[in-house]
């Protein structure tokens, strides 16, 4: 789900910059299904699900780049939806059909109106928007009713000290298509900002900021500020994987995608790491894989005999 403050603004299209400033959806399908295979050896995924899918992106990668594959995008907004679909149908020609949009709260939405998904996908930081325990146990509980018998859960979210801070970066976005049905745009600045945490509900007020060319005024530069508001809860890792645990999920993991010289080659490592290495670091990402099977032995785990799940932020 993409939190906006206004649509357009000066003919520019916001969510088009959004797209190309914060999503890299090629590598993420890449990545979710190395996640799923990693997890499930010997199994391949067909069935993404989006959830918050605000453009759908990953949606439309997934389907762009392999035959055989469902998915399924589910955002509460209209018109972002709508937009989402201009765009699939656009990128995708007649694969779009196999792109199910729904326009509805993702907690009402699950199968058999959806299929069961193989890979439910929450990036962008969307968990952070279930701001109260009982609206985060009660989403993870869903998911866990919309997988797969050997589904994943795939989310990701950001701390560290730093992101309790205000603070600004600044970026200039140069669009490289990578889908040969995909037209890049001009290049433009984008701005993220941590504007103000709260320690106690540890709440988190974030923007995003555009510096774009005019397009009714060659020559003038756009300035748009906050563009996309955002406001979360800062999740801790240890609340998260209580509250998957609790919700039903069999496995846990957290994952990190970092560069390290030391392997040799690209030095590039994805993979699941100890929660604990996070703790030194000032500022860090990370994504939480949650399975609906053990990876050991595929054996089920089950809603029913779950623990309660968090009752306030550490």
């Amino acid at each position: 789900m993409v939190a906006r403050s206004q649509r357009d603004k000066a003919g520019v299209d916001l969510l088009e910059l959004y797209r190309w400033a914060v999503q890299a959806p090629e590598t993420h399908a890449t990545v979710l299904r190395l996640m799923f295979e990693r997890l499930h050896p010997g199994h391949t995924p067909t069935v993404l699900r989006e959830d918050f899918a605000g453009t759908s992106a990953e949606a439309v990668a997934w389907l762009a780049l392999a035959p055989g594959r469902q998915a399924v995008a589910v955002d509460l907004d209209g018109p972002t939806v709508a937009w989402a679909r201009r765009r699939a149908e656009r990128l995708l020609g007649d694969c779009a059909a196999a792109l199910q949009f729904v326009e509805a709260d993702v907690v009402a939405t699950a199968p058999p109106a959806v299929p069961a998904a193989h890979i439910l996908s929450v990036l962008n930081f969307s968990i952070l928007y279930l701001r109260e325990p009982a609206q985060l146990q009660a989403y993870l509980q869903h998911a866990w009713h919309c997988l797969a018998p050997q589904g994943v859960l795939v989310l990701n979210l950001f701390g560290g000290p730093a992101a309790k801070k205000p603070r600004s970066d600044r970026h200039l976005i140069t669009p490289q298509p990578r889908l040969p049905t995909e037209a890049a745009i001009p290049p433009f600045e984008y701005t993220w900002e941590q504007r103000h945490f709260d320690a106690r509900t540890r709440h988190i007020d974030c923007r995003i900021h555009f510096r774009t060319a005019d397009p009714a005024h060659p020559g003038r530069v756009l300035d748009l500020r906050d563009a996309f508001r955002y406001r979360w809860r800062l999740w801790t890792v240890a609340e998260l994987t209580s509250a998957l645990h609790a919700a039903g999920f069999a496995t846990v993991q957290v994952w990190r995608h970092t560069h390290d010289p030391a392997p040799g080659g690209a030095g590039v490592f994805l993979g699941a790491v100890d929660p604990r290495v996070l703790d030194p670091l000032a500022h860090w990402t990370a994504y939480v894989l949650a399975s609906r099977v053990s990876s050991e032995d595929g054996s089920a785990s089950s809603p029913s005999a779950a623990r309660s799940g968090p009752s306030s932020a550490a």
